[in-house]
């Protein structure tokens, strides 16, 4: 039976590879600086944006490979698609808070479904 749901696993792989596009993807992220250095806050307010990025990348995943849920879970459809992010613009803004200045991270990265699904391919063969 487990033969037979990995094979049907890489059947639906196989099968979505022909419809692979390049996905553009944006995500935001903040950091309140302190007493820190603004490249430190800015590289902290890039990351979160990044992260948010990755959590729809893997929503997105999980919608369309239900089979894989049972195969992987969440923080390596995370580490998978961190590998292949690519990206393409990062934009900040400075505002001024009680705090001190928070930090405002724009980011546009893009994501070859095709290299992604080539990797989840590979994953759920090493877990075997």
């Amino acid at each position: 039976m487990r033969n037979f749901l990995a094979a049907i696993v890489v059947v639906i792989l196989f099968a979505s590879t022909a419809h692979a596009e390049i996905k553009s993807y944006t995500g935001y992220g903040e950091y309140l600086m302190t007493d820190e250095t603004i490249d430190y806050a800015k590289e902290q307010a890039e990351r979160e944006a990044q992260l948010r990025i990755l959590e729809e990348v893997c929503t997105d995943v999980k919608k369309s490979a239900t089979m894989i849920d049972h195969e992987l879970d969440e923080d390596e459809i995370i580490t998978i698609s961190a590998g292949i992010l690519h990206v393409t613009d990062t934009k900040f803004s400075l505002d001024m808070d009680e705090g001190g200045i928070l930090i405002k991270s724009f980011v546009t990265a893009q994501i070859d479904t095709a290299e992604l699904e080539k990797l989840l391919e590979q994953a759920i063969k090493e877990r075997r």
